[in-house]
This record gives C-alpha cells, sequence and structure tokens, in this order.
C-alpha cells in the first residue's frame, strides 16, 4: 500500500510539475487563472497522499496546530508552502546559472524579500549588477551584495561575514530610505519600486541617487525585464502574496471537493 501511494504520488507530482512549467509561460491573466485553478485542484490530490509530512510545520502540521486553524487556513498555507518551494527553487537556478560561485542562499533571500513585501526580481537585479550576486568587485571582500555603504571613493562602511547578512540592511534601507519622499512641508509621500527604476528615479527622500552611474536605472529595467522572461519567479510571488479570502476565491476547490477536518486529517495517512 505504501509503495502505491509513493507511485501515485509520483506520478501526480510529475504532472503537476509539467503543468507549472506550461502554466508559468502564460501572459494572459485570464486563461492562466482558469488552469491554475485546474493544477491547483491537482496539487490538494497530490498533498492528500503525501504522508506524514504533507502539511509542511508552516501550516500546522501538529495535531493541535490543525484543530485551531480553519480548513481554509490550512488549504491556503499547504498550496502557499509548494509554491514557495517552487519559488526558492526558480531564484536558485538563476543565481546557479549567473554566478553559480556565490554563496547567498536563495531561500533566506526569498524569505525576507517575502517578509519586507519587497519584489525578488528587482533585489536579483540589484544583485547582479553591483556584484554579481556578490562574487565581484569589493562585495567579494566585503560580502556586501549590494554595495550598502561602499562609496566611489574607496570608503567602505560595512563589512559581512556572509553575504546573506548584507540582505536585511539593504532591503531596510531600500523600504526605509528610498520608498519614501518628504515634501516641504514635511510631509511623507510613499513610493513603489517603479519609481526607483525609471532614469535617475533611484533616489532617497534626500535626493540622492543610489549610484551614481548615469545609465544604473536603464541597466536594472533590462536586468529585472530578462529575470523576468527566463523564470517563473514573478509568478510564483504574485500567488504567494494573495490574500487567504483572494486565494479562495480564485482557486477554491470544487464542490466535491469540499474542505473539511476528516480530509485533511487523511493527509496524514501512515
Amino acid at each position: 500500500m505504501r509503495n502505491l501511494k509513493k507511485q501515485i504520488q509520483k506520478e501526480a507530482e510529475e504532472v503537476s510539475k509539467a503543468l507549472f512549467n506550461l502554466l508559468s509561460k502564460f501572459r494572459f491573466p485570464k486563461f492562466r487563472n482558469a488552469a491554475m485553478k485546474i493544477v491547483l485542484m491537482l496539487m490538494l490530490a497530490f498533498v492528500s497522499i503525501d504522508g506524514t509530512n504533507s502539511i509542511p510545520e508552516s501550516a500546522g502540521a501538529s495535531a493541535m496546530g490543525l484543530q485551531r486553524m480553519s480548513p481554509e487556513t490550512v488549504y491556503v498555507n499547504t498550496i502557499k508552502d509548494k509554491f514557495q518551494e517552487k519559488l526558492i527553487t526558480e531564484v536558485e537556478n538563476y543565481i546557479t546559472k549567473m554566478a553559480p560561485e556565490s554563496q547567498l542562499s536563495p531561500e533566506f533571500l526569498v524569505k525576507k524579500c517575502l517578509e519586507y513585501k519587497t519584489d525578488i526580481i528587482f533585489v536579483l537585479s540589484q544583485a547582479l549588477l553591483e556584484s554579481h550576486f556578490g562574487t565581484k568587485g569589493k562585495a567579494a571582500e566585503t560580502n556586501s551584495v549590494w554595495n550598502v555603504g561602499t562609496y566611489d571613493n574607496g570608503q567602505i562602511l560595512y563589512r559581512y561575514e556572509t553575504p546573506d547578512e548584507s540582505l536585511v540592511p539593504y532591503l531596510t534601507l531600500v523600504n526605509e530610505k528610498y520608498l519614501i519622499t518628504v515634501t516641504t512641508s514635511g510631509d511623507t509621500i510613499y513610493k513603489d519600486l517603479a519609481h526607483l527604476v525609471r532614469d535617475r528615479g533611484y533616489i532617497n527622500y534626500d535626493g540622492r541617487r543610489f549610484a551614481s552611474a548615469r545609465g544604473y536605472e536603464n541597466g536594472m529595467r533590462k536586468l529585472m525585464v530578462e529575470i523576468d522572461m527566463e523564470t517563473s519567479i514573478s509568478f510564483y510571488q504574485d500567488i504567494i502574496v494573495l490574500s487567504e479570502s483572494e486565494m479562495l476565491a480564485f482557486f477554491a476547490p470544487p464542490e466535491d471537493l469540499k474542505l473539511d477536518y476528516s480530509r485533511l486529517q487523511a493527509m496524514n495517512i501512515p
């Protein structure tokens, strides 16, 4: 019986993977959302036979945690965890392709970008432009992947033990200093990342640019387009950041797969 379950699970995973690869190429939301619903139904079926580790710890795998969470919440968290695994793989594949010697952790990068609600492709494009993911230039010595505190005159303010340590300071800087504008009257106006990649638009609240190079923003735009075309990173991140109500509205299972505790408990088939 165990072997049969493993065989079915493997086949379901292969089908889901093939469909995800195809689905990620869709550029028309109407058709992509319809297809996504089908894929998610297959994923739910896959999860239901995935054994004792089917519900990740973050989704409340313990029996006590499961009882405290609604079936809808468990369903949404489980699906999001699956998407996050795929997102991490996409990021890992891209970094490995561009800089195989990089020590930057894809899992840590994804986790922190989601935590700080920052576009992953934006972060990757700047990491590639600044230091080839920490492998070139001053960053190879300082581990400051985004060269925060590294100036053209040779001054270096920050050094880190690992490339990962430079991520949070960078995300904090972008969100707290560059995504705001302070008016002459003292009012704070919040911007989005699109403002930063306009020509000479990567400026902080004091009006200072992140980099002095004339075509810096143009270089970032080109890299962002390339990464988006070569990967499914944006696709997976867009799904992960949906709220629970949005996930259920878009991808709720049909009536014959109605969510209930008996079905969710069946996910832990011994």
